[in-house]
């Protein structure tokens, strides 16, 4: 029976693929070639012999819920209780485009999607702000959630992209704000896409661990570790990272990964850090080599030693098979009694860098 569903989901995507004019094939992007993909076999990170990136903590066995396709059905078809809110989600649409640049300020704009504005430059963090083929199919927004939309974005002095997975790179949107974007810093490998997408290579600032970006005199982009993976399709090819915005206030941004010590060594090399943004959702247990658990979440936390928290990568889309609320119920619990101070905005709300509040546990009026 599992083989049967696999087989007819697998028809489908190949039905869609060869249709006439379907654009997917472009969205998968293209694998590093010629010079870049010379400097990433350079790469202390890359595995020439296995060809793909590793992660610095190796990762034992494999990164699913099950080996014989159950666990996708069971995503797929399974019934799970409150995996989607019963009334649209309460959001703030705040005006994007008339924000004074003065003004340092982060927005959570749904799932890993970030506006930040700090000493006068903006980022936009892993934007995915259309629902179009392909992405529709496994992400169905929660209702009210998807209010943002490119047009909402103004222009940005820096498109950060944590990984390509699709969650996180969506190319109808970096194709809609191709012409606001300053710059792209990404990992290594992942320039490709955005070469092979119409821009300019002079625009691109590829990145490996422990590399960083110089945006002024003030501010570093640090490109770090994560423990995760990597590829439009699959197969490690472009680097996975974090990032730590060090200017006037230190912002750290974890994108996707599984626990390791790395957090602990961030915190010896980068004290003091204003907000860490944490990934907080879409767990399993058969993924908590690539995902934190809730446990795990909070053990990470203590080891960063934030003054304060924001989680992301919940309250958007259903890529799990726990409640929706579960993610802000169980770090609102597990904050209680820490030195770091949980922030909990809705969607679109601002959250003043320098004086952070939004505390309130919203999600259980829904």
């Amino acid at each position: 029976m599992v083989k049967k569903i696999l087989l007819i989901i697998l028809i489908i995507v190949l039905l869609a693929l060869i249709y006439p004019g379907c654009a997917v094939w472009r969205e998968l992007g293209q694998k590093p070639r010629g010079d870049r993909l010379e400097r990433i076999r350079q790469s202390p990170h890359f595995d020439v012999e296995k060809g793909e990136f590793v992660n610095l903590t190796p990762i034992e066995g494999t990164m699913n819920d099950s080996e014989d396709g159950s666990g996708l059905v069971d995503f797929l078809f399974g019934k799970h209780p409150d995996v989607f809110p019963t009334a649209p989600l309460p959001v703030v649409k705040t005006d994007l485009r008339n924000l004074d640049r003065n003004v340092d300020v982060v927005v959570w704009l749904g799932h890993s999607t970030l506006f930040i504005q700090l000493d006068g430059v903006r980022y936009l963090f892993d934007p995915i702000l259309t629902n179009a083929f392909p992405v529709s199919v496994a992400m169905k927004p929660f209702r009210g959630t998807d209010v943002f939309r490119p047009d909402d974005i103004p222009d940005v002095d820096y498109l950060v992209i944590t990984h390509d997975h699709w969650d996180h790179l969506d190319y109808k949107t970096v194709i809609a704000l191709k012409d606001r974007v300053g710059h792209v810093v990404c990992g290594l490998g992942i320039g490709q896409h955005f070469e092979y997408w119409g821009y300019e290579a002079e625009k691109i600032h590829e990145l490996d661990w422990f590399e960083d970006w110089t945006v002024n005199s003030t501010t570093t982009i640090h490109c770090l570790p994560s423990q995760h993976f990597s590829g439009r399709m699959g197969g490690n090819t472009t680097l996975w990272a974090s990032y730590l915005i060090d200017g006037k206030k230190k912002i750290f941004v974890m994108g996707d990964g599984g626990y390791d010590d790395r957090f602990t060594k961030f915190a010896e090399k980068y004290p003091n850090i204003d907000l860490a943004i944490m990934e907080n959702g879409q767990y399993n247990e058969g993924w908590k080599a690539i995902h934190l658990l809730p446990p795990q979440l909070i053990q990470a936390i203590d080891e960063l030693k934030p003054a304060h928290v924001l989680t992301y990568h919940h309250a958007k889309y259903k890529l799990s098979v726990h409640t929706w609320y579960d993610p802000l119920e169980n770090i609102y619990n597990g904050s209680q009694g820490k030195s770091w101070h949980l922030l909990t905005p809705k969607i679109g709300q601002m959250i003043d860098i320098h004086a952070p509040k939004a505390d309130e546990p919203w999600w259980r009026d829904w």
